[in-house]
């Protein structure tokens, strides 16, 4: 990477038909071994069920990674407190492939029961973003049940545009690094297994930095009276900011009269309506543990 490098974001999603959070703001300074990732999210209560979502701003909070000293910092900028922890080390891709895989940590070798396929199309349209050249990519990616399988079909659309921009640091695994690989993210109960993906790319995936996209994924979701019902969920992401500056070395650093503690808070807190019930349910549940025989 040259230089050093400041990116400011804003990211939203929603399910359609329901009420949701505002857009994130999100905020990156990176420098060749450290960098600084700044967010504000938003936290979503429901007093009673199938009651409205109130949506609560959470505090500042801002992770520091420092490669140097192989140590990250956890901050919440509106307590002055921070947290810290070593960082976990990653093979190189020779010593991981060097390594083999232990017998103890063989990949999953049932039958697939989930296919996931991904196919990415460059249209061909260019743009400019931040004087830099953006492809015009629109990647689908189709979940699709085989056999046994638990999970219901499913397919995301990407419309994005990808600049050539590097943003990784020096003691990223080379996995991030190189923007590959595949990922499968479903829920095991206790006592049941999994289900086991097998992937498929069409066309050649796209490994550039996200400038603009939006995503539409459509399926069916599992209700918790175990129903199903069709879902359409839409993701944006915009990068608001790019910049070359050089960067104050104060950013990389836990500052000065912030409190080191074990855990920060990341929640916001909840409305006062929600407070209340919560008071409700613990005068009524000593209420009733008082006259239980």
């Amino acid at each position: 990477m040259v230089g050093d490098l400041t990116i400011r974001r804003r990211q939203g999603h929603a399910s359609v038909g329901s009420r949701h959070p505002p857009a994130s703001q999100w905020t990156e300074y990176i420098r060749a071994d450290r960098k600084r990732e700044e967010h504000r999210g938003w936290g979503g209560y429901c007093g009673w069920p199938h009651g409205r979502t109130i949506y609560r701003q959470s505090p500042r909070i801002a992770s520091i990674v420092r490669c140097d000293l192989k140590q990250t910092f956890l901050l919440n900028l509106d307590d002055r407190e921070y947290t810290t922890w070593a960082l976990q080390p990653y093979p190189s891709r020779e010593e991981w492939l060097a390594r083999g895989v232990p017998p103890d940590q063989v990949v999953d070798r049932r039958e697939p029961s989930v296919l996931v396929e991904t196919e990415t199309i460059d249209t061909g349209e260019r743009r400019e973003f931040f004087g830099r050249t953006a492809r015009h990519v629109i990647s689908t990616r189709r979940v699709i049940p085989l056999h046994r399988a638990k999970r219901e079909p499913n397919e995301t659309v990407t419309d994005g545009w990808y600049v050539d921009l590097e943003t990784h640091i020096s003691c990223d695994s080379w996995w991030q690094a190189a923007r590959t690989g595949h990922a499968f993210l479903t829920t095991i109960t206790k006592g049941e297994e999994g289900d086991v993906p097998a992937f498929k790319d069409i066309g050649e995936p796209e490994r550039g930095y996200v400038v603009l996209s939006k995503s539409t994924s459509s399926g069916k979701i599992t209700l918790p009276d175990g129903s199903t019902k069709d879902d359409v969920w839409i993701g944006e992401t915009e990068v608001t900011h790019l910049s070359t500056a050089d960067l104050e070395p104060a950013l990389f650093e836990a500052p000065a009269g912030f409190k080191l503690v074990e855990q920060i808070r990341q929640e916001p807190a909840p409305p006062p309506s929600i407070r209340l019930r919560h008071a409700y349910d613990r005068l009524a549940r000593s209420f009733f543990a008082r006259r239980a025989p």
